[in-house]
């Protein structure tokens, strides 16, 4: 087996996108030359980070339609602060196809006896309004759902299924993880949307978001000079009650400019990943031996090579090929179950704006050979 260091073809855009912009990458190299604080400081240098968060932070409102934007982490961290914030209780709606952060934060809750938990086992791999509106009950404080799957690559209805919430007077939570910045849609009924900087929006890691309407929220941390001084359950305490710590303003620089660059270029974006998807759906589609688990444009597609565990076909396609995709379950345990998956898991293929057609050739090359050389 020859070992290649360098990785020929990157297809896990669905956990990072590995292409940057150089407005980006300059952003952040610049902000980190400047290394100033921005917590309340008098100086230039200070003065000018902050200004920068709050620039970043018109984008983000630009971006999601919101008025209101916290900065986070990640979009596990925003995710945390609007389920374990908004001291919820009674019914929560969720779906099978959700990820971790969504799953196991509300599960915590259950486990505390302080909310009652629906999961939805939708009629197929896009969750429609038909499979929501049942569980739409006056009992119901919260759906949280994500607008894509990140195991199928399925968008679900949720222009249809916001609108259906909200009728009934309930918050929806939108995990945006994987479709916020190449997908089209309408999120004027969802209240909350969570996302990071380095996935579809081609930022850096380190930084995500929560975007919302108005939602009361209480902190996840407190610190800082801000938190003793506002109300924390009113809009005005934002966003310096929810920001305690030194923000990493390097990486909510280089978001900045993700933001503008990205809505620069979203049809584009969108048109290629929906091209190099589907070429690779067909390249698939072509192998006898391949189970592709949901034909889709969206940019994430996940299959098995015959009965060999995703790992082990993963580890092959890097090894022998410098191919680069993920395997196992994705954190999302219960879209496996779902997929009849849980103890093969799937090999998951994603691209982005970086991506070329002969990444997609390469990994239909290295599928082959695993398929013409069995254990």
């Amino acid at each position: 087996m020859r070992l290649i260091n360098l990785c020929k073809g990157y297809l896990d855009n669905a956990a990072t996108s590995r292409y940057k912009p150089q407005c980006v990458i300059s952003a952040v190299k610049k902000e980190l030359k400047q290394s100033s604080n921005p917590g309340r400081g008098a100086h230039k240098g200070s003065i000018g980070s902050a200004q920068k968060i709050e620039e970043c932070r018109f984008e983000v409102c630009e971006l999601t339609g919101m008025p209101y934007a916290v900065f986070t982490k990640s979009c596990t961290e925003a995710i945390n602060l609007a389920v374990m914030g908004m001291n919820l209780s009674g019914e929560v709606i969720t779906t099978v196809f959700e990820h971790n952060s969504i799953l196991r934060t509300l599960k915590r809750l259950e486990a505390q006896g302080k909310i009652d938990l629906r999961i939805i086992r939708p009629s197929g791999f896009a969750v429609t309004a038909k499979d929501i509106r049942p569980y739409l009950s006056a009992k119901a404080s919260l759906l949280a759902i994500s607008e894509m799957s990140n195991v199928t690559g399925a968008r679900h209805e949720i222009e249809e299924i916001s609108a259906a919430a909200k009728e009934k007077g309930i918050p929806v939570l939108l995990d945006c993880a994987q479709s916020l910045g190449h997908t089209e849609a309408d999120y004027k009924d969802v209240d909350m949307i969570a996302a990071s900087g380095h996935k579809g929006l081609y930022g850096p890691q380190g930084v995500g978001f929560l975007a919302f309407r108005e939602i009361k929220f209480k902190p996840l941390i407190c610190g800082g000079t801000g938190t003793d001084s506002f109300n924390l359950m009113q809009p005005e305490s934002y966003p310096e009650g929810f920001e305690s710590g030194t923000q990493n303003t390097p990486c909510i620089a280089g978001l900045c400019e993700a933001i503008k660059w990205t809505r620069k270029n979203k049809q584009k974006i969108a048109q290629k990943i929906k091209y190099l998807s589907a070429r690779m759906v067909e390249g698939l589609k072509s192998l006898n031996g391949v189970k592709l688990y949901y034909e889709n444009e969206n940019g994430v597609v996940s299959f098995n090579v015959r009965d060999i565990p995703s790992g082990e076909a993963a580890n092959i396609l890097d090894a022998e090929f410098g191919i680069a995709v993920r395997s196992g379950l994705h954190c999302a345990p219960l879209a496996h179950r779902f997929l009849g998956t849980e103890k093969q898991g799937a090999v998951r293929a994603s691209v982005g704006w970086g991506n070329r057609e002969n990444d997609i050739d390469l990994l239909l090359e290295g599928i082959e050979y695993i398929l013409k050389n069995p254990k």
